[in-house]
Formats: structure tokens, sequence, C-alpha cells
């Protein structure tokens, strides 16, 4: 058979031959043979260095046979999956479509024209897909949906029935028995339930809030000084979240209580307050009224059975207020709440540090048999009139008695007045100093002061105590009994602060008064004496007996007045 060379030309011979020669070559390369041209060894860790052999070596009979013999081989196939050298025949180009690319191996016109679901040549031959089932593909997306709708169903079941958890969960204004515990709304909760844990105890339910708006709550009764846990659960139809849990917080200390100060010492204030168990100290802060608290101006006291302090080098005549702090180690230094305030003067002399009256004994003169009733009269002595001495002669004229609450620095501007009443065996009453403070702003400086000075005009200590307004507090109280005094209220008010009409004080006592009443006045209104003038007969012929507030709890009332405890009338304490 004879060759055709015409589908080869002079380059494709030269560049197979380089190829079959550098594989030759490679070959002799890993035995170590010497290579017939060159004469030396060619070793295969040597990079390769083909010969071209010249034109007179080149068979090329023998050059075709051995590429007809390897074209298919694939170990002469490059990368893109069909033979390296580019010379094929016509029916393998189209079969392999090389058509589709220029000679230098660009994809030409032709190719980019072509469909885009033709495969790459170079991936082989594209095998035919097969026509799907129709029915097959119809029943599983009919099954999906389903499935799909049946997930969906059940989650919107659950999404309907569940409650998300409390968020937010925090604990604010803490005090020694009470905290705030906010959180924030929970969308769909109908309820909340609230649960509290003291130390490591187990959860205790609180409360169960059913305003699905609730945000907050106040939780009290907690123990001072105390470690806490809450927790809260939002709530809908029976349904509960994961409770939401605060860490552990502490209750602050319970605030001290002032139960004595007064200043008995030029330039000095003497401070006591109640002692707290769960405390481990004290701060005593003070100041002049006229400025504001300050770090150099406190008094830090160490030891908890210290509940005394005396605070010295003050400016004399000058009015202070103290309040006082309990300490303790809670997690770290706490401080209780401020103790009330309270305010004294500081004195320029010596003076008795605790007034104390002297035992009362009841006039036997006095039938506890027959109606009696105690004319009390407030703000006194006057100083600008002559009321009170008009009282005085009133009672004085039909052998009556009645009680004066007195205040103390009108008692040192009238002392002639107050030892008149002394004389005629008055009581004497304490009123504070001033009459300037109320309820807890009353000190004890403001008592005991007002004590000694009507002890300094009339050699005793007043025996009773009425708080300015009415105004009393459990201090007052504690002040009073430390003085041996009782607090007296009132039953009938004859308003004549207000009205200044002798006539509707007269008719104010006259219309309502009653076995065993205390009557309100005040000495300092001529209006008011005008109607003492006018009663105090007319009580007597009705057959009143006209008393002092100690005989008429004593004789009526049936036992001696308590000191520390306020009487509203002889039968009647009062609840502070």
């Amino acid at each position: 058979m004879g060759l055709d060379m015409g589908k080869y030309n002079d380059d494709y011979f030269i560049d197979f031959e380089d190829m079959s020669s550098d594989v030759v070559d490679r070959r002799r390369a890993g035995t170590g043979e010497q290579h017939p041209r060159s004469g030396r060894r060619q070793y295969r860790d040597e990079p390769r260095r083909p010969v071209r052999r010249p034109e007179s070596d080149r068979d090329p009979r023998r050059v075709t046979n051995v590429y007809d013999s390897r074209r298919e081989d694939s170990r002469y196939r490059d990368d893109r999956g069909y033979n390296r050298s580019r010379y094929h025949d016509d029916r393998s180009r189209e079969r392999n479509g090389y058509d589709n690319f220029d000679v230098d191996g660009t994809r030409n016109d032709r190719s980019r024209a072509q469909a885009s679901d033709r495969r790459d040549p170079r991936q082989g031959r594209r095998r035919r897909r097969k026509k799907p089932n129709m029915f097959r593909v119809a029943v599983i997306s009919v099954a999906l949906l389903l499935l799909i709708a049946i997930i969906g169903g059940i989650a919107a079941a659950v999404s309907a029935n569940s409650v998300g958890s409390v968020k937010w969960l925090k604990v604010s204004e803490i005090a020694a028995d009470q905290v705030l515990l906010s959180w924030e709304k929970v969308s769909k909760a109908d309820g909340y339930r609230v649960m509290v844990a003291k130390g490591d105890a187990e959860y205790q339910e609180y409360q169960t809030i059913s305003d699905p708006n609730a945000e907050s709550i106040t939780i009290s009764g907690l123990d001072q000084a105390s470690g806490y846990r809450f927790s809260v659960t939002s709530l809908r139809a029976d349904k509960a979240s994961k409770p939401t849990e605060t860490d552990a917080v502490y209750t602050l200390p319970s605030a001290p209580e002032i139960t004595g100060l007064f200043s008995s010492d030029p330039g000095t204030i003497h401070v006591d307050w109640s002692k707290n168990d769960a405390a481990n100290g004290y701060l005593v802060e003070y100041k002049k009224n006229t400025e504001d608290y300050s770090s150099d101006m406190t008094l830090s006291i160490s030891d908890p059975s210290q509940c005394s302090a005396d605070i010295t080098d003050l400016a004399v005549d000058t009015d202070y207020t103290v309040r006082v702090y309990a300490t303790a180690e809670l997690g770290g230094a706490v401080k209780s709440a401020p103790s009330l305030e309270q305010t004294v003067t500081v004195t320029a002399k010596k003076v008795e540090p605790m007034p104390k009256a002297v035992d009362q004994k009841p006039d036997q003169s006095i039938d506890p048999n027959k109606p009696m009733i105690a004319l009390t009269f407030d703000d006194g002595p006057a100083v600008n009139t002559d009321s009170s001495d008009r009282i005085l002669d009133v009672l004085e004229q039909n052998h009556a008695k009645a009680t004066f609450f007195m205040v103390g620095y009108y008692a040192s501007q009238n002392p002639d007045n107050v030892r008149r009443k002394a004389e005629l065996k008055m009581e004497l009453g304490n009123h504070t100093w001033d009459h300037s403070r109320y309820g807890n702003n009353v000190t004890p400086d403001d008592i005991r002061r007002t004590s000694n000075q009507i002890h300094d005009i009339t050699g005793q200590f007043s025996t009773c105590f009425r708080s300015p307004g009415g105004m009393t507090t459990s201090a007052i109280l504690s002040e009073c009994a430390a003085e041996n005094m009782a607090a007296y209220y009132w039953s009938i008010d004859t308003q004549d602060w207000n009205s200044r009409n002798a006539d509707a004080v007269y008719q104010s006592v006259m219309n309502n008064v009653q076995d065993g009443d205390i009557i309100l006045m005040h000495e300092i209104y001529d209006s008011t004496a005008d109607a003492v003038e006018r009663m105090v007969p007319e009580l007597i012929a009705q057959g009143y007996q006209l008393v002092t507030c100690h005989d008429l709890i004593t004789l009526k009332g049936g036992a001696e007045p308590v000191p520390g405890t306020q009487y509203v009338n002889a039968f009647t304490k009062s609840e502070i």
C-alpha cells in the first residue's frame, strides 16, 4: 500500500520527529545509556535537551508509522482530551469539534455561534439525556407540597400556643425591705409569675400578675441586709415560658433612728441612735442649716455596738442638722438610707443634759365620781397682750385648774407669767422651743431646751408635752418617755386660732363638752380670754370639775398616765 503523503507536510515531520526524539531521549536518560549523537549519558534528573536530527536522517515512512500507531495512545493526549498533534484527518477533526478552533488554538466565530448546551469537546462525547417521567415528577412535587404544609401547620400551632421568655429583667430601687423588679413586656403573654428566693433556698411564688401589659412590680416584706434571687415567667393560657432569673441582690440595712439629740456643753452636740444588729458600723453626718453635707463633717463609727457620739468644736448659738447611716459588707461596702434628720441649737453654756419631771400626785379634793374635763392652752405665755394673765385670773377666782403647753422662747420672754402658773398649781407643759418645727422635724433638743427653760424659771421641769400641730412621732414619744412626760392630744378643738371670735369659742365648748374631754385652746388670743371668762363659771355650774390632764387620766381614766404615751381623752390613747 502506498504512502499517502497528502496530509503530511514538512512542518508535520519536523514537529513529530522532535516529539519522538524527546520520548526516546527520556527513556535513554532513565537507564543512563549514552546518547548516540551527543556522546554523553543522559540522566533522569537532567533537563531535556532535544536534539534536532538532520534532514538527511529523517525517514518519512518511519515517522508516519510511529505516529499512526501512537496517535490514539492516552499517553500522547494532552490535558484538553485530544491528541497532542493538531494534524488529524477530517473525520477526527469534525468528531472532536476541532473545526471550531483556528490553527493557533483560539475559538473561531463558528464556535461562538453554536448552541450553548453543546458540550465542550474537551469533556468527551456528551451523553444523551433521558426524557424525564412527568408523572413521577408530579407525584414527588405533590408529596413535597403536602410535607411543607404539614410542617407549616405544626409550626403555626406551636407558635400560637407558645410564649417567649422575659427579657431585660433587672432589680432597682433597692431598700431595706423592698426592691423594684422590672422587665420588658412579652408579646402574646397573658400575665407573669413572680418568684422570690432568699439566699440558697428554693423559689417561692410571690405573685401571679394577670395584666399582660405589666412591666414591673415592687416586692416588699423583705429582710434587711439579706441576699435574694428573683425570677419572672411569662404565661399564656396553660403554657409557661422558661423562667428568667436575676443574680443575687442584697437588701440594704435598715436606717437607724435618732433617739436623742441635744447640746448640753458649749460647742458640742450629743447624738444617740437605735442599734442595728445587721450593721458593722455607722456614719454620722452633720451640717449647719445654711450649708450642705460634706465629707469633712462626718463621723465614722466602726464599732457596731456603739450607738452614740459627741460632735465637738461647733459654732455656738447655731442650728445644726444631723443624720445617721448604718453600714454593712454585702458583696461590698454599702450603707442604709439615712435616718430622719433632726436639728439642734448648739448651746453657749452648760445646761442640764437630761430634764426629768418628778412624779405627780393627784389633787385629793377632786371627786372621781363626778364629771370632769381638762382645759388646755397652747403657744403661751402671751408676750404682747395680757390674755395669759386674764385666763389665770378666771381660773384662780373659780378655784379651777388647767394645763398650759408653753413655748420655751416665750417662757423666757415672760417668766413672771410662768412663775404664776406654777404658784397656782397649774400643770406646766412643753410645746417645743419656738414652735418652728413639726412632726419628724421636732428634735429632742427642741423639747429638752424648753424643759430646762421652765426649770430655770420655776425650779421644776415640765410634766407633759403637746406636739406642734398635733403631729406626734415615735421619736417625740421616746423623748417624752426619757423626760418622764406623757403626751396629750385633744377631743374638742375650739378652732380659736381660726375664728378669733369669743362666741364661736364659747359655743364650740358648751355645745359639745362631755365627761372626760380634753379641750384645745390658745392663751395668746384676747378672744379666747373673753370666751374663758364666760365658759368657766358656766361649766362649773353644770357640774364639771376643771382639772389638769394628769388628774383627768389618773382619776377619771383609773390609772396614772404612762410617760411616752399620748392620750386623746380620759379613756382613749392615741395610735402613732
